[in-house]
């Protein structure tokens, strides 16, 4: 069983934005499940550096998609999105150096962080979008 399943209530209406969520979800499942495998620390490093750049990449879509349609909250969800940036390159230096272990309070954040982020600033975006006529 995956440790966080998808849910209609994540669909945030822009299928771009949405595919790229489901893939964050699976990233964290792929996480989860090398650190349940006791997968060594070079795999789930990998893994983590992977997390990261995905959502470093998807973050900078989000910000083109709210700069090219002049989203009123681009600043505010500029700023959180580089919040999380700092907080899981931080998490990575941590665990490299083996300060922070991969915990369950370590994914019940990342969890909590990405649901509250999709259902909060991201639906506004996506009803931002839809009322541009931008859903894809």
């Amino acid at each position: 069983m995956a440790y966080m399943e998808w849910r209609a209530g994540l669909d945030v209406g822009h299928a771009k934005i949405d595919s790229e969520h489901r893939s964050l979800v699976e990233a964290l499942n792929r996480l989860h499940a090398a650190m349940k495998q006791g997968k060594g620390k070079d795999e789930i490093e990998k893994t983590l550096l992977f997390l990261k750049d995905y959502t470093v990449e998807h973050f900078k879509g989000e910000e083109r998609l709210m700069m090219v349609h002049r989203y009123p909250g681009t600043d505010k969800h500029c700023a959180i999105h580089a919040d999380l940036v700092k907080e899981v390159a931080t998490l990575i230096t941590n665990y490299q150096s083996g300060k922070t272990p991969l915990t369950s309070a370590v994914f019940d954040f990342l969890e909590d962080w990405l649901v509250k982020h999709i259902q909060g600033e991201d639906k506004a975006l996506g009803e931002f979008l839809r009322g541009k006529g931008a859903v894809a």
